[in-house]
């Protein structure tokens, strides 16, 4: 598939590796911190292959298939690879991804460097990660070491206004995110970009709500008549807030006082209504929303969790029973959506409210019905729309070193 972006990035369109979570029992709050093993270091043509059998194996251990097989036939890192299912604890529900071709031809050229040790790394830690879902507990070192490699397997080597049609090809700055940047006016298939700072305002610059503060900062307002002014530094606990994006890391808004204040422990206060407030790996609830928020650990398969709060359980694909008040593994294909969501093997028919099991290609889909993996549905009418494998077609050529990107 081909965009205005060019054909070395395509939508891996698609619904999830799904099913019952009952592999998630032993697992759903393990955060995965194996090393595993190291031998002959891999290249970049057979990575892809082998991260998609770590990233099935995963799935399968999670309870979203029953079989490595069945995950396999809807996943196609060959074609198109996914980078955020294995840097993030993830199920495939259309993440975007980048053409296999494009990227083995743009390493070929020198625009990218493969990291053997970190794929090997990368590899490792999905193979170890646990079914939790991410945010249900706060993670560990290893685990975020885990998570840099993944996002360190491709380094780009272009330099600074130098052409690419990927933002991974252009080469890290020290202090700045670097992208690939293209002149919106072209409407070409291959559009050639430039690699650029992405640019944000530096602190005590005028700016408004579409501004881009540096990190650290957000766009301050006047307390009295509530209009912009100028990005400020986030503010330490204690100090006075308007907004939820204005304390640091260490605090919360509270709107009742106006002022910043410490992440809260479990059952200490947190946000009216359930807002936030809490510690990493705690949630903030307020059932019946009485503005008498607490802060609440998620609970695994089996554990106790409140009936009438949309968060509280921490496995992959498990709810909670209202009736029990109970983390159990949702509902399967056959089963009643009526009051709670599907598992990962099944979508909610909205006229049923009966699961149904995600389509396989050539399946009938859209509609409630939807596709598993990064099958692709073809259309929206369940009569005639098909859930097909993603295409690549007309990959883009590497740009030369000495091509201006268009719009300069």
């Amino acid at each position: 598939m081909s965009s205005s972006r060019g054909a070395a990035v395509v939508l891996a369109a698609a619904l999830g590796c799904g099913s019952d979570q009952t592999g998630a029992t032993d697992s759903d709050t393990d955060t995965g911190t194996g090393t595993g093993t190291t031998g002959e270091a891999i290249t970049l043509a057979e990575f892809f292959d082998l991260a998609e059998e770590t990233y099935c194996g995963w799935a399968v251990r999670c309870g979203a298939f029953a079989e490595a097989a069945d995950c396999r036939a809807v996943e196609f890192f060959e074609t198109v690879y996914p980078p955020r299912l294995l840097a993030e604890a993830r199920l495939d529900y259309g993440e975007t991804g980048q053409a296999v071709e494009y990227l083995l031809a743009s390493e070929a050229a020198g625009r990218l460097v493969f990291d053997a040790e970190a794929a090997a790394s990368c590899l490792a830690y999905v193979e170890a990660r646990g079914c939790a879902l991410p945010g249900a507990y706060a993670a560990e070192e290893a685990e975020l070491a885990g998570q840099a490699a993944c996002n360190a397997i491709l380094r780009g080597t272009m330099v600074e206004n130098g052409p690419c049609l990927l933002s991974v090809e252009c080469a890290p700055q020290e202090a700045a995110t670097m992208v690939c940047g293209f002149d919106p006016s072209c409407s070409e298939a291959c559009c050639l970009g430039g690699c650029r700072r992405l640019a944000s305002l530096s602190i005590g610059t005028p700016c408004n709500g579409n501004s881009r503060c540096q990190e650290g900062s957000f766009c301050g307002r006047d307390a009295n008549t509530g209009m912009f002014t100028v990005c400020t530094a986030k503010q330490p606990v204690g100090a006075a807030c308007l907004g939820s994006d204005e304390c640091d890391a260490e605090g919360y808004c509270d709107f009742n006082t106006g002022e910043c204040r410490a992440l809260a422990g479990e059952g200490e206060p947190c946000s009216d209504f359930g807002d936030g407030g809490c510690r990493p790996g705690l949630y903030c609830a307020d059932p019946g929303y009485l503005g008498n928020g607490r802060c609440y650990a998620f609970a695994p398969l089996g554990g106790a969790c409140l009936a009438d709060w949309y968060l509280g359980c921490s496995a992959l694909g498990s709810v909670c029973d209202p009736q029990g008040e109970q983390c159990v593994v949702a509902p399967g294909p056959g089963e009643s959506c009526a009051d709670r969501p599907c598992g990962l093997t099944s979508s909610c028919e909205w006229y049923s409210q009966e699961c149904v099991a995600l389509a396989r290609e050539g399946e009938p889909c859209g509609d409630s019905i939807r596709c598993a993996g990064a099958l692709q549905c073809d259309g929206w009418d369940p009569a005639s729309a098909r859930c097909r494998a993603p295409e690549v077609t007309g990959v883009c050529a590497v740009p030369g070193e000495d091509e201006l990107p268009q719009g300069t």
